[in-house]
């Protein structure tokens, strides 16, 4: 089964980059939308791996269903909220938010949120998702709780340019520790208040 994630996170990745080549910043919002679905697909499987690998085949292809859920219902807001801010001419030719203030404030609220009660409830629900079981209803919960946890995260890349292949590096990489390092290790916090730091930076510059 890890292999079988490994290889759909490895697709999503090369039909990532592929868009990040391609996709023309006037594009529509169904294109979008399928840029955004699949680079959550992307981001957020492999934080899940753990869980992944203890169920059977059957029981993962429904646990990665339910759990996407969220994240594709996620992804058409993303889409919608990045065609109307192109439509009021507040997205550059890189997809990211024009000018210091809006950029800064893009990444103040996830920083700020990952300091909060909110985010550890959420990142608790997130690190015992391997002891729920894979039915549907109990995948959906885990996504809807990812989203809790992580969904302001994703806003960042509106800060840095919606297809910068970093940021989406760096993002991935920070969900797989907060959930794979124990609770003592402040990953959120530590997080929260690098992005704090940049959004002074950015008002600065």
């Amino acid at each position: 089964m890890a292999v079988a994630a490994l290889a759909i996170t490895a697709l999503c990745w090369a039909w990532s980059l592929g868009v990040a080549a391609h996709l023309h910043h006037g594009a529509g919002l169904w294109p979008l939308f399928g840029m955004w679905a699949v680079m959550m697909a992307g981001t957020m499987i492999p934080p899940e791996l753990p869980a992944l690998l203890r169920f059977a085949p059957r029981e993962a292809a429904v646990f990665t269903g339910g759990y996407l859920l969220p994240w594709v219902a996620f992804s058409l807001a993303a889409a919608a909220g990045q065609s109307a801010l192109r439509e009021a001419g507040l997205l550059d030719h890189r997809m990211a938010l024009v000018g210091a203030a809006l950029p800064a404030a893009v990444l103040t609220v996830p920083g700020l949120c990952q300091l909060t009660p909110l985010k550890r409830a959420c990142l608790l629900r997130c690190r015992g998702a391997a002891a729920i079981p894979a039915r549907l209803p109990s995948a959906i919960a885990a996504g809807l709780a990812s989203v809790g946890s992580c969904g302001l995260l994703m806003l960042v890349l509106f800060a840095t340019g919606v297809m910068n292949v970093a940021a989406m590096v760096a993002l991935t990489l920070l969900l797989v520790l907060e959930r794979a390092l124990p609770a003592r290790y402040p990953v959120s916090s530590v997080a929260g208040l690098a992005l704090l730091a940049c959004a002074v930076a950015r008002l600065l510059a």
